[in-house]
């Protein structure tokens, strides 16, 4: 379903803009209007359609997202800042990934903005890991038959277990790969996906990854473009959208190899 961004009309200033969101924050923020003004309503009716894809990759609520950016927009550094709208969508990913770890780690959100604070062993819920045994387990069959999962979920959950058995941080990986999933649908092209991802250092940090464990991490889930004298290969994403299963993947050696060897150089994530 595709959702049609609003953008303002008539007399209403051009808050799509750097200097027209500078410009209307700076007089909702003087006059205190931000209760009774229609351009107010405006503004976060738009910002709430703008980010919706990052609340929707988190599976937040859109209102979570357009929560996060009116704080930010009553922030005066974001007045000051050159670029406005680049403040508030730094703030709006920021927050939303805390959110996630506060309900992840049963935390507050402030100790989850922070890596330092973070206890070093996430708690693990009653059942978490089951399915993760039965997948990896050849003989392991699930209890009352047949499970019917979600497609996307499946092949998450596929990844996420070759990575815990070759050395990943099982909760940590697992919140990356489901980010990465979500992350790379709405981008045009594989190239772009690895590029751009990779890239995402502030999410990266907040997961709890330094920026070359990153790149090597999305690598290997969304795999490696071939180049002269380079051959490609498929993700691990891929890979199990094809039917590959958890046992097949470890089975692949040279694969199992680089994942370890990625995973090895995990070293504690730098805040920004």
């Amino acid at each position: 379903m595709h959702h049609t961004i609003p953008f303002p009309s008539g007399d209403v200033p051009d808050f799509t803009t750097p200097e027209g969101l500078r410009q209307v924050l700076t007089d909702l923020n003087a006059t205190g209007t931000w209760s009774s003004s229609p351009v107010a309503t405006a503004l976060m009716v738009y910002a709430t359609a703008k980010y919706t894809p990052i609340a929707r990759a988190w599976h937040r609520d859109p209102a979570d997202a357009a929560f996060e950016a009116f704080i930010a927009m009553r922030q005066p550094t974001t007045l000051r800042a050159v670029d406005p709208w680049a403040v508030v969508t730094r703030a709006v990913a920021l927050g939303i990934a805390a959110e996630v770890h506060a309900d992840r780690n049963m935390t507050s959100q402030d100790k989850a903005r922070r890596p330092s604070k973070r206890p070093e062993e996430e708690p693990v819920r009653a059942g978490h890991y089951e399915e993760f045994f039965y997948d990896v387990h050849p003989h392991a069959a699930p209890i009352g038959g047949p499970a019917e999962t979600d497609g996307a979920e499946r092949v998450i959950r596929t990844v996420s277990v070759f990575l815990v058995v070759t050395g990943w941080p099982a909760r940590q990986v697992e919140q990356a790969v489901d980010y990465i999933a979500h992350r790379i649908t709405g981008l045009g092209s594989h190239q772009s996906a690895i590029e751009i991802v990779s890239r995402e250092h502030n999410i990266a940090l907040r997961l709890g990854y330094t920026p070359d464990v990153w790149t090597e991490l999305v690598a290997l889930v969304v795999g490696i473009r071939a180049r002269k004298r380079h051959p490609g290969r498929l993700g691990l994403l891929a890979r199990a959208l094809l039917g590959d299963t958890a046992q097949e993947l470890l089975a692949d050696e040279h694969l199992s190899r680089s994942s370890r060897a990625a995973a090895s150089r995990l070293g504690p994530a730098v805040t920004p």
